[in-house]
Protein backbone atom coordinates (compact mmCIF):
# COMPACT_ATOMS: atom_id res chain seq x y z
CA UNK A 1 0.00 0.00 0.00
CA UNK A 2 0.97 3.51 -0.72
CA UNK A 3 2.17 5.19 2.68
CA UNK A 4 1.12 8.67 4.10
CA UNK A 5 4.66 9.65 4.21
CA UNK A 6 4.79 9.17 0.17
CA UNK A 7 2.16 11.24 0.15
CA UNK A 8 3.79 13.95 1.88
CA UNK A 9 6.80 13.48 -0.15
CA UNK A 10 4.96 14.03 -3.25
CA UNK A 11 2.82 17.35 -2.22
CA UNK A 12 6.74 18.53 -0.94
CA UNK A 13 7.66 17.72 -4.66
CA UNK A 14 4.87 19.45 -6.01
CA UNK A 15 5.43 22.43 -4.38
CA UNK A 16 9.17 22.61 -4.48
CA UNK A 17 8.90 22.37 -8.35
CA UNK A 18 6.53 24.91 -8.59
CA UNK A 19 8.92 27.27 -5.95
CA UNK A 20 11.68 26.59 -8.53
CA UNK A 21 9.82 27.64 -11.34
CA UNK A 22 8.46 30.85 -9.64
CA UNK A 23 12.43 31.56 -8.99
CA UNK A 24 13.48 31.03 -12.52
CA UNK A 25 10.61 33.22 -13.83
CA UNK A 26 11.74 36.04 -11.66
CA UNK A 27 15.07 35.49 -12.09
CA UNK A 28 17.49 34.25 -14.53
CA UNK A 29 14.88 33.38 -17.38
CA UNK A 30 12.77 36.58 -16.73
CA UNK A 31 14.96 38.70 -18.55
CA UNK A 32 15.25 36.27 -21.64
CA UNK A 33 11.46 35.95 -21.37
CA UNK A 34 10.89 39.82 -21.39
CA UNK A 35 13.33 40.54 -24.46
CA UNK A 36 11.60 37.76 -26.69
CA UNK A 37 8.19 39.25 -26.07
CA UNK A 38 9.55 43.06 -27.18
CA UNK A 39 11.29 41.44 -29.94
CA UNK A 40 8.01 39.93 -31.49
CA UNK A 41 5.74 42.93 -30.74
CA UNK A 42 8.13 44.94 -32.38
CA UNK A 43 8.38 42.89 -35.29
CA UNK A 44 4.69 43.01 -35.78
CA UNK A 45 4.57 46.25 -35.95
CA UNK A 46 6.98 46.51 -38.63
CA UNK A 47 4.68 44.00 -40.19
CA UNK A 48 1.85 46.44 -39.88
CA UNK A 49 2.92 49.42 -41.03
CA UNK A 50 4.17 47.83 -43.79
CA UNK A 51 1.46 46.22 -44.93
CA UNK A 52 -0.04 49.65 -44.13
CA UNK A 53 2.46 51.37 -46.31
CA UNK A 54 1.26 48.79 -49.27
CA UNK A 55 -2.49 49.50 -48.89
CA UNK A 56 -2.07 53.46 -49.04
CA UNK A 57 0.21 52.80 -52.09
CA UNK A 58 -2.46 50.26 -53.66
CA UNK A 59 -5.38 53.07 -53.34
CA UNK A 60 -2.86 55.76 -54.18
CA UNK A 61 -2.40 53.29 -57.59
CA UNK A 62 -6.25 52.52 -58.06
CA UNK A 63 -6.93 56.63 -57.55
CA UNK A 64 -4.62 57.59 -60.44
CA UNK A 65 -5.62 54.82 -62.48
CA UNK A 66 -9.34 55.77 -62.21
CA UNK A 67 -9.02 59.26 -63.13
CA UNK A 68 -6.63 58.28 -65.92
CA UNK A 69 -9.39 56.43 -67.50
CA UNK A 70 -11.76 59.26 -66.60
CA UNK A 71 -9.70 61.66 -68.27
CA UNK A 72 -8.99 59.39 -71.75
CA UNK A 73 -12.64 57.93 -72.02
CA UNK A 74 -13.95 60.62 -74.62
CA UNK A 75 -10.81 60.26 -76.58
CA UNK A 76 -11.01 55.97 -76.33
CA UNK A 77 -14.68 56.05 -76.84
CA UNK A 78 -15.51 58.64 -79.71
CA UNK A 79 -18.71 58.20 -80.79
CA UNK A 80 -18.44 54.55 -81.85
CA UNK A 81 -21.62 53.62 -80.62
CA UNK A 82 -23.32 56.40 -82.08
CA UNK A 83 -27.03 55.73 -82.63
CA UNK A 84 -26.92 52.54 -80.73
CA UNK A 85 -29.65 51.65 -77.71
CA UNK A 86 -27.54 49.19 -75.55
CA UNK A 87 -29.54 46.99 -73.22
CA UNK A 88 -27.91 46.00 -69.54
CA UNK A 89 -28.86 43.29 -68.06
CA UNK A 90 -27.85 43.19 -63.96
CA UNK A 91 -27.56 39.88 -62.32
CA UNK A 92 -28.36 39.78 -58.65
CA UNK A 93 -24.21 40.59 -57.38
CA UNK A 94 -23.58 42.98 -59.53
CA UNK A 95 -22.37 46.73 -58.16
CA UNK A 96 -24.49 49.63 -58.81
CA UNK A 97 -21.90 52.12 -58.92
CA UNK A 98 -20.74 49.70 -61.73
CA UNK A 99 -23.91 49.73 -63.18
CA UNK A 100 -24.26 53.29 -63.25
CA UNK A 101 -21.05 53.65 -64.18
CA UNK A 102 -21.17 51.92 -68.02
CA UNK A 103 -24.40 53.29 -68.57
CA UNK A 104 -22.81 56.65 -68.46
CA UNK A 105 -20.07 55.59 -70.60
CA UNK A 106 -22.30 53.82 -73.13
CA UNK A 107 -23.59 57.78 -73.62
CA UNK A 108 -19.84 58.86 -73.63
CA UNK A 109 -19.48 56.76 -76.83
CA UNK A 110 -22.78 58.15 -78.51
CA UNK A 111 -25.23 55.43 -77.60
CA UNK A 112 -28.25 55.27 -75.06
CA UNK A 113 -28.73 53.14 -72.43
CA UNK A 114 -32.31 51.21 -73.98
CA UNK A 115 -33.37 49.95 -70.73
CA UNK A 116 -32.00 47.98 -67.51
CA UNK A 117 -33.56 44.52 -66.54
CA UNK A 118 -32.73 43.23 -63.14
CA UNK A 119 -32.30 39.45 -62.54
CA UNK A 120 -33.71 37.60 -59.40
CA UNK A 121 -32.17 35.56 -57.35
CA UNK A 122 -34.65 32.98 -58.50
CA UNK A 123 -34.00 32.96 -61.91
CA UNK A 124 -30.39 31.95 -61.71
CA UNK A 125 -30.98 29.11 -59.15
CA UNK A 126 -31.30 25.85 -60.28
CA UNK A 127 -34.09 24.95 -57.92
CA UNK A 128 -36.34 27.01 -59.72
CA UNK A 129 -35.93 25.11 -62.81
CA UNK A 130 -39.26 23.72 -63.39
CA UNK A 131 -40.52 27.31 -62.65
CA UNK A 132 -38.58 28.40 -65.26
CA UNK A 133 -39.89 25.29 -67.87
CA UNK A 134 -43.05 26.21 -66.80
CA UNK A 135 -42.94 29.99 -67.70
CA UNK A 136 -40.98 29.93 -70.84
CA UNK A 137 -43.54 27.32 -72.26
CA UNK A 138 -46.45 29.63 -71.69
CA UNK A 139 -44.74 32.72 -72.73
CA UNK A 140 -43.60 30.92 -76.09
CA UNK A 141 -47.35 29.50 -76.96
CA UNK A 142 -48.23 33.36 -76.58
CA UNK A 143 -45.65 34.93 -78.56
CA UNK A 144 -45.92 34.11 -82.22
CA UNK A 145 -42.20 35.39 -83.94
CA UNK A 146 -40.04 33.29 -81.21
CA UNK A 147 -38.54 29.64 -82.62
CA UNK A 148 -36.67 27.50 -81.28
CA UNK A 149 -35.80 23.69 -81.17
CA UNK A 150 -38.09 21.42 -79.59
CA UNK A 151 -35.50 19.92 -77.94
CA UNK A 152 -34.32 23.02 -76.40
CA UNK A 153 -33.96 23.51 -72.63
CA UNK A 154 -36.40 26.01 -70.03
CA UNK A 155 -33.13 28.69 -69.97
CA UNK A 156 -32.63 28.22 -73.93
CA UNK A 157 -36.03 29.02 -74.96
CA UNK A 158 -35.88 31.74 -71.83
CA UNK A 159 -32.74 33.24 -73.30
CA UNK A 160 -34.70 33.35 -76.88
CA UNK A 161 -37.76 35.38 -75.15
CA UNK A 162 -35.33 37.46 -73.52
CA UNK A 163 -34.03 38.35 -76.76
CA UNK A 164 -37.24 39.40 -78.10
CA UNK A 165 -38.90 41.45 -75.56
CA UNK A 166 -35.15 43.65 -75.07
CA UNK A 167 -32.99 42.81 -77.72
CA UNK A 168 -32.87 43.49 -81.63
CA UNK A 169 -30.34 43.18 -84.49
CA UNK A 170 -31.57 46.48 -85.74
CA UNK A 171 -28.22 48.70 -85.58
CA UNK A 172 -30.63 51.44 -84.25
CA UNK A 173 -32.82 49.30 -82.06
CA UNK A 174 -36.55 48.75 -81.86
CA UNK A 175 -39.87 49.50 -79.75
CA UNK A 176 -40.83 47.41 -77.10
CA UNK A 177 -44.19 46.09 -78.60
CA UNK A 178 -47.24 44.08 -76.88
CA UNK A 179 -45.54 40.75 -77.18
CA UNK A 180 -42.59 42.09 -75.48
CA UNK A 181 -44.22 43.77 -72.87
CA UNK A 182 -46.23 40.30 -72.25
CA UNK A 183 -43.04 38.73 -71.75
CA UNK A 184 -41.60 40.94 -69.50
CA UNK A 185 -44.78 41.31 -67.41
CA UNK A 186 -44.53 37.62 -67.31
CA UNK A 187 -41.04 37.29 -66.10
CA UNK A 188 -41.79 40.09 -63.34
CA UNK A 189 -44.70 38.56 -62.12
CA UNK A 190 -42.70 35.20 -61.62
CA UNK A 191 -39.90 37.10 -59.77
CA UNK A 192 -37.68 36.21 -62.06
CA UNK A 193 -36.52 39.63 -64.04
CA UNK A 194 -38.08 43.21 -63.68
CA UNK A 195 -37.25 46.38 -65.57
CA UNK A 196 -35.66 49.17 -63.36
CA UNK A 197 -37.55 52.54 -64.49
CA UNK A 198 -38.66 53.01 -68.15
CA UNK A 199 -38.17 50.32 -70.77
CA UNK A 200 -39.39 51.96 -74.06
CA UNK A 201 -36.32 50.49 -76.57
CA UNK A 202 -34.76 46.77 -77.29
CA UNK A 203 -31.56 47.57 -77.47
CA UNK A 204 -28.99 46.21 -80.60
CA UNK A 205 -26.42 45.53 -78.25
CA UNK A 206 -26.48 43.91 -74.32
CA UNK A 207 -24.31 43.92 -71.66
CA UNK A 208 -24.72 41.45 -68.37
CA UNK A 209 -23.24 43.10 -65.42
CA UNK A 210 -22.56 40.44 -62.57
CA UNK A 211 -20.82 40.25 -59.47
CA UNK A 212 -17.69 37.80 -57.73
CA UNK A 213 -20.70 35.10 -57.20
CA UNK A 214 -22.53 33.85 -54.16
CA UNK A 215 -23.23 30.39 -52.23
CA UNK A 216 -21.40 27.25 -52.79
CA UNK A 217 -18.98 26.37 -55.67
CA UNK A 218 -22.03 23.89 -56.82
CA UNK A 219 -24.71 26.81 -56.49
CA UNK A 220 -22.00 29.07 -58.41
CA UNK A 221 -21.54 26.74 -61.95
CA UNK A 222 -25.14 26.26 -61.59
CA UNK A 223 -25.84 29.65 -61.99
CA UNK A 224 -22.54 30.64 -64.63
CA UNK A 225 -24.37 27.48 -66.50
CA UNK A 226 -27.76 29.18 -66.68
CA UNK A 227 -26.03 32.72 -67.63
CA UNK A 228 -24.26 31.00 -70.14
CA UNK A 229 -27.62 29.42 -72.21
CA UNK A 230 -29.12 33.29 -71.35
CA UNK A 231 -26.13 35.20 -72.90
CA UNK A 232 -25.67 32.85 -75.68
CA UNK A 233 -29.38 33.01 -77.14
CA UNK A 234 -29.64 36.34 -76.18
CA UNK A 235 -26.64 36.96 -78.57
CA UNK A 236 -27.98 34.93 -81.59
CA UNK A 237 -30.58 37.26 -81.78
CA UNK A 238 -28.74 40.75 -81.24
CA UNK A 239 -25.75 42.44 -82.58
CA UNK A 240 -23.38 41.33 -79.71
CA UNK A 241 -23.50 40.45 -75.44
CA UNK A 242 -20.66 41.88 -73.63
CA UNK A 243 -20.57 39.88 -70.09
CA UNK A 244 -18.58 41.83 -67.31
CA UNK A 245 -17.37 41.42 -63.66
CA UNK A 246 -14.83 42.12 -61.10
CA UNK A 247 -11.82 40.52 -61.43
CA UNK A 248 -12.91 37.55 -58.87
CA UNK A 249 -15.18 36.75 -61.66
CA UNK A 250 -12.48 35.32 -63.37
CA UNK A 251 -11.13 33.10 -61.27
CA UNK A 252 -12.49 29.64 -59.87
CA UNK A 253 -16.08 29.17 -60.10
CA UNK A 254 -16.61 32.65 -61.24
CA UNK A 255 -19.17 33.69 -64.21
CA UNK A 256 -16.13 35.62 -66.28
CA UNK A 257 -13.98 31.98 -65.95
CA UNK A 258 -17.08 29.70 -66.91
CA UNK A 259 -17.98 31.09 -70.27
CA UNK A 260 -14.02 31.66 -71.16
CA UNK A 261 -14.30 28.08 -70.94
CA UNK A 262 -17.06 27.60 -72.78
CA UNK A 263 -16.26 26.46 -76.17
CA UNK A 264 -19.65 28.43 -78.00
CA UNK A 265 -19.86 30.99 -75.48
CA UNK A 266 -15.97 32.40 -75.90
CA UNK A 267 -15.97 31.80 -79.74
CA UNK A 268 -19.27 34.13 -79.84
CA UNK A 269 -19.32 36.60 -76.67
CA UNK A 270 -16.96 38.84 -75.21
CA UNK A 271 -16.00 39.28 -71.38
CA UNK A 272 -13.97 41.72 -69.19
CA UNK A 273 -12.97 41.03 -65.91
CA UNK A 274 -12.26 44.15 -64.27
CA UNK A 275 -15.50 45.93 -63.61
CA UNK A 276 -15.02 47.84 -60.10
CA UNK A 277 -12.83 49.82 -61.64
CA UNK A 278 -13.17 52.85 -63.71
CA UNK A 279 -10.73 51.32 -66.36
CA UNK A 280 -12.51 48.11 -66.76
CA UNK A 281 -16.15 50.24 -67.26
CA UNK A 282 -14.03 51.43 -70.03
CA UNK A 283 -12.78 48.40 -71.23
CA UNK A 284 -16.38 47.36 -71.18
CA UNK A 285 -17.90 49.77 -73.63
CA UNK A 286 -15.10 49.13 -75.76
CA UNK A 287 -15.61 45.68 -76.04
CA UNK A 288 -19.39 46.48 -76.61
CA UNK A 289 -18.03 48.67 -79.54
CA UNK A 290 -16.12 45.45 -81.03
CA UNK A 291 -19.11 43.26 -80.55
CA UNK A 292 -21.08 46.01 -82.40
CA UNK A 293 -18.41 45.49 -85.64
CA UNK A 294 -18.50 41.64 -85.51
CA UNK A 295 -15.40 40.96 -83.16
CA UNK A 296 -15.77 38.98 -79.73
CA UNK A 297 -12.87 39.25 -77.48
CA UNK A 298 -11.51 38.51 -73.57
CA UNK A 299 -10.34 41.70 -71.80
CA UNK A 300 -9.15 42.45 -68.66
CA UNK A 301 -6.29 41.31 -65.80
CA UNK A 302 -7.11 37.54 -65.30
CA UNK A 303 -6.38 34.93 -67.77
CA UNK A 304 -7.57 36.96 -70.53
CA UNK A 305 -6.82 35.93 -73.85
CA UNK A 306 -6.98 39.09 -76.46
CA UNK A 307 -4.99 41.40 -73.41
CA UNK A 308 -5.97 43.86 -71.14
CA UNK A 309 -8.31 45.74 -73.75
CA UNK A 310 -9.61 45.73 -77.72
CA UNK A 311 -7.41 47.06 -80.66
CA UNK A 312 -8.39 50.64 -80.94
CA UNK A 313 -8.09 49.78 -84.64
CA UNK A 314 -11.33 48.54 -86.56
CA UNK A 315 -11.10 45.18 -88.21
CA UNK A 316 -11.42 45.50 -91.76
Amino acid sequence: MISFRYHIVSIVSVFLALAIGVALGGGPLKGEVDNSLVEQVESDRKVKAGLQEEIMALRSSNGFTDSFAETVAPGLLANNLEGRPVTLIVLPDAEQRSVNSVGELVEVAGGSVAGTLQVGEEMIDVGQRQLVEELSTQLLDRTRDVDVPDDASGYDRMGALLARAVGTDEDAGADIDEQGNGILAGLSTAGLMSPKGDFEQRGSLVVILAGPGAGSSEEMQGANTIVGALAKAIDAETDGVVVAGPLASARQDGLVAALRKDVVAARELSTVDSLGRTAGEVVTVLALERQAVGESGHYGAADAADGTMPSLVAPD
